[in-house]
């Protein structure tokens, strides 16, 4: 964006994002109505239900001739892995802010954002997603502060740094804003990367490693099935090696393994990760779903995997409503914890447009020595749920992990199954 902005109103609003679909075509007309001086190609006058198939042929043509190329770690420096001892508290501790599906240019969202810093984590994480397509306008509109057509927001760092992971949405516009406007201004300074430089990261406490992988790279093509990227596999392998120095683990991810709510299932990067978490319970948080989820153990029949898995896509998006028939009663992948307007209606409200959406939130992470604790926040800071995980089997881990609900204010909907 260049010259000195007009801001011709205040920021978007929720009602801007109802009703959209996951269809990039449908993102990018969106995003030509919300914004057309922003958003010039392709042209929105250039979209005719009547005569559909050239806007979608100039839409495809827009986004796969940008499409950033997916890049290794350089040999030097820290390759992706940050060891986090030098970034802990003086109690040993290490508190780090997540949010998904964050990047809408809300109020909302910069509620959750300044919400997130309130306590001075040393992290902050984007779980990805930039609406509606991640160009350049809306990466500095949406995350940068940036005033252009609307007020600017601002992600907020954590005081030791920031990561952002890449999402579809980024993807729809080929991911060069994400990669080359967003990523520079995240990472941990004091590392010798000083940035973040590549959409795939490890950090490393002394108990716990977190392992951040890339789904959102290979969302948007004709497969559309997230496949992990080879080079990310063998930074995994060679780099991160969980195989032969296996550590608790969270993982996180834009996309979800599984869905409890009918949304749609990415077998493939588990698939593709299996064998390095071979007979170990991993911690699993993803975004993509526009919702607050807490998932009962689950473990693959095919290949091993087994998962706490987390949905923390409620970041600035409107939070999704389930159909009648879930969440998912007689599937594997149930539901633990969900939010309800039957159970508590008083935590959701109806925009302008007659949508009822609920509330929006994050997470907070806090890692001291080898205990874990996940609690989960509203944008006003209300926990809404805490939980902690400390790895099995003592001195000697035994890959399972011992999970404990520190704290349920019964304010999300909890379901016991027969």
């Amino acid at each position: 964006m260049s010259g000195t902005p007009t801001i011709a109103q205040g920021r978007k609003g929720l009602e801007n994002y109802t009703g959209l679909s996951r269809s990039p075509v449908e993102s990018g007309l969106r995003a030509a109505t919300v914004d057309p001086s922003a958003f010039p190609r392709p042209p929105l006058q250039d979209f005719d239900t009547s005569d559909i198939l050239p806007w979608i042929t100039n839409w495809l043509k827009t986004a796969g001739s940008t499409r950033h190329a997916f890049e290794t770690y350089p040999s030097e420096g820290d390759q992706g892995r940050y060891d986090l001892s030098g970034l802990l508290a003086a109690d040993g501790s290490i508190r780090i802010a997540l949010a998904g599906d964050w990047g809408t240019g809300t109020d909302v969202a910069q509620q959750v954002a300044d919400s997130m810093v309130s306590t001075n984590p040393e992290l902050t994480i984007h779980l990805g997603d930039i609406y509606f397509v991640g160009t350049d306008n809306e990466v500095q509109e949406n995350c940068l502060g940036v005033n252009g057509t609307y007020q600017g927001v601002s992600w907020r760092r954590g005081s030791k740094g920031s990561f952002a992971l890449n999402g579809n949405h980024e993807m729809y516009s080929g991911g060069n804003p994400y990669f080359n406007d967003f990523l520079p201004t995240l990472g941990i300074p004091s590392s010798q990367d000083k940035q973040q430089l590549r959409s795939y990261f490890c950090l490393e406490a002394p108990a716990w490693r977190i392992v951040a992988i890339d789904t959102g790279y290979n969302s948007d093509t004709i497969a559309g099935d997230c496949t992990l990227e080879q080079p990310l596999l063998d930074w995994l392998q060679n780099v991160v090696d969980p195989i032969n120095k296996p550590k608790a683990t969270v993982l996180l991810s834009h996309h979800q393994w599984f869905s409890g709510f009918g949304d749609g299932d990415y077998p493939k990067p588990a698939q593709q990760i299996a064998a390095f978490f071979k007979n170990q319970q991993i911690v699993w948080l993803w975004g993509h779903e526009h919702r607050l989820a807490i998932f009962y153990p689950y473990q693959s029949p095919g290949h091993n995997l087994s998962c706490y898995a987390r949905c923390i896509g409620h970041g600035g998006m409107p939070l999704e409503m389930a159909s009648a028939a879930y969440p998912n009663q007689d599937g594997a992948q149930r539901v633990e914890y969900w939010d309800n307007p039957e159970v508590h209606p008083d935590r959701f409200r109806t925009l302008s447009d007659g949508t009822l959406v609920g509330t929006n939130g994050y997470a907070q992470l806090t890692i001291q020595g080898s205990n874990l604790s996940i609690e989960y926040l509203d944008a006003d800071r209300t926990s809404v749920l805490k939980e902690s995980f400390v790895p099995g089997g003592g001195a000697a881990w035994d890959g399972t992990l011992v999970r404990t609900v520190v704290n349920d204010p019964q304010i999300l909907n909890r379901m016991i199954y027969k």
